[in-house]
């Protein structure tokens, strides 16, 4: 009994700890370092804080000279995929069960990948939308009331005249 009490103070700890390291090292270093750092890495709450890559392209999930194309490297490497844009971030998306509460998008972040985070993502509470190559002022609308926790959102150049009566509502 004692043992098991144990195992899961480990893992709360473990659990902890790799909520804070990062999108990178979550997916690429700590699910290789043992069983139970994977185990702990699988884990909803790690995932809570979603912080995406700056410069994922659409065509192109990293260009040849972005800051990001170690990450890419790696990840297409490790998982033996390379995933669009939208599949990525579906695929972090999905690591959250629903339990991610701040998500960063990358700029040119795509339409669906915004609608898949709106309806996967009710506990969201920040969110921070970067450049978008589609009408934003159509779409917030729809999704920001599926938010109900939804504490701050940025969303660069918007008018928010259309944003606020859904706002209002919670």
């Amino acid at each position: 009994m004692e043992e098991r009490k144990w195992e899961e103070l480990n893992m709360d700890i473990l659990v902890n700890v790799f909520g804070r390291v990062g999108m990178e090292s979550l997916l690429l270093d700590v699910p290789f370092v043992c069983k139970s750092w994977y185990k702990a890495s699988r884990e909803p709450q790690c995932w809570e804080h979603l912080i995406f890559p700056e410069y994922i392209k659409p065509d192109d999930i990293w260009e040849e000279n972005s800051p990001d194309r170690g990450f890419a490297e790696r990840l297409v490497t490790t998982y033996q995929e390379n995933l669009s844009v939208t599949a990525f971030m579906k695929f972090i998306v999905n690591r959250s069960c629903g339990c991610a509460a701040i998500i960063k998008l990358p700029k040119f972040c795509t339409e669906e990948a915004l609608e898949y985070i709106a309806h996967e993502c009710p506990r969201l509470k920040v969110l921070d939308v970067g450049l978008y190559n589609f009408s934003i002022e159509d779409i917030i609308p729809k999704f920001v009331s599926k938010w109900k926790s939804l504490e701050m959102m940025r969303l660069g150049k918007f008018h928010m005249k259309s944003i606020v009566p859904q706002i209002g509502l919670h």
